[in-house]
């Protein structure tokens, strides 16, 4: 979402999923650098060079192991707590209208128009297991919530792999235009100290380090998309600023009720994968053949922290409904509510 939000036009086939960071790209394409290196190499060298795979019995027993091996959940978040608590320690907020640090832009450089704030009345526990993170405006200044974990480091171990997963409720407006409510990640590697608005970013390190959209939605349309950005921008082995992205797809009773969205990272086989699926069934894959070895070791085979966010209005909202939102049709106080947020590995 950090880049994902420049639309460059008018449709609705593609998400320009997290166009957050097209604004840092655009003002700095001759700056672009590389994000970090890889946590161990992809299946093998062999295997990039497309070696055959090895035919013993002892390597056909340890790839039958990994492949049938028990997720294990290294960090999971449930949100119990007193009514109108904080998110708790394992998130750091973001408030204002833009990363501290190497040349990172204002409004989160999507063009949204919210002002992110720690304050409980945009983003607090509901007392019911909930987190909520609700969008308010006072006079036409509208605020909002985002917050990021303080971890950076889920990854899919070399030879494994990793599963990111929340269970959402997407807000439910009665006029829409201008909500982007979303659960993404970015690299590591765009950290450069602490997280969140109280570190500093290396926002030029955009889309090098990786950015993995989990879920994007926007003008409240019920719908849902997942993207990945990688290499360069403009253009690049990800077709930046827009990404691969499954497009904005129906999303039936995601406004009403919880959904579970998430992506699977696999690191298995020589030709890794990224798999996005709603409620358990799989919609679009990216492939590490689609952007070669080493952009995506860059984007993919690293670190990563999440974060969750409801921004107002921006790039891509705006060239989904061809208006400028939010307009005063906007109805303020829609949230995004989460259930749990969960990542595994095996």
């Amino acid at each position: 979402m950090f880049g994902s939000r420049l639309r460059p036009r008018t449709w609705r086939g593609h998400s320009t999923a997290r166009r957050r960071m097209a604004g840092v790209v655009a003002a700095l394409v001759a700056g672009t650098v590389g994000g970090l290196p890889a946590l161990g190499a992809s299946a093998s060298t062999a295997a990039r060079a497309g070696a055959a795979a090895p035919t013993s019995t002892a390597a056909r027993a340890g790839a039958i192991t990994r492949a049938g091996a028990h997720w294990r959940t290294v960090f999971s978040d449930r949100f119990a707590g007193r009514a109108g608590s904080r998110a708790g320690a394992k998130w750091a907020y973001d408030v204002g209208t833009q990363y501290q640090g190497s040349s990172c832009p204002a409004n989160w450089g999507t063009g949204e128009v919210e002002t992110a704030r720690a304050s409980t009345a945009n983003v607090r526990r509901d007392g019911h297991g909930h987190l909520v993170i609700r969008a308010l405006d006072s006079g036409g200044q509208w605020t909002s919530g985002r917050i990021e974990t303080k971890s950076d480091r889920f990854a899919a171990p070399a030879g494994g792999e990793m599963k990111v997963v929340a269970s959402l409720r997407q807000p439910d407006p009665h006029g829409g235009l201008g909500y982007w409510p979303a659960f993404w990640m970015l690299g590591a590697g765009f950290r450069a100290s602490g997280a969140g608005t109280s570190g500093s970013m290396n926002c030029p390190s955009w889309p090098s380090i990786g950015e993995i959209d989990v879920l994007e939605d926007v003008n409240a349309l019920s719908e849902h998309s997942g993207t990945l950005h990688c290499d360069v921008a403009p253009g690049g082995a990800c077709n930046e600023f827009t990404g691969l992205t499954s497009g904005l797809q129906p999303c039936p009773g995601c406004q009403s009720g919880y959904h579970t969205y998430s992506v699977i990272v696999n690191r298995r086989t020589s030709n890794e994968s990224i798999t996005w699926y709603l409620d358990g069934r799989a919609y679009f894959t990216v492939t590490e053949s689609q952007v070669g070895t080493a952009a995506w070791q860059s984007a993919v085979d690293h670190g990563f922290f999440l974060i969750l966010d409801v921004a107002m209005g921006g790039s891509f909202p705006n060239a989904v409904c061809g208006c400028t939102s939010p307009t005063s049709a906007t109805t303020p106080g829609a949230a995004m509510k989460v259930q749990y947020v969960k990542v595994l590995v095996r």
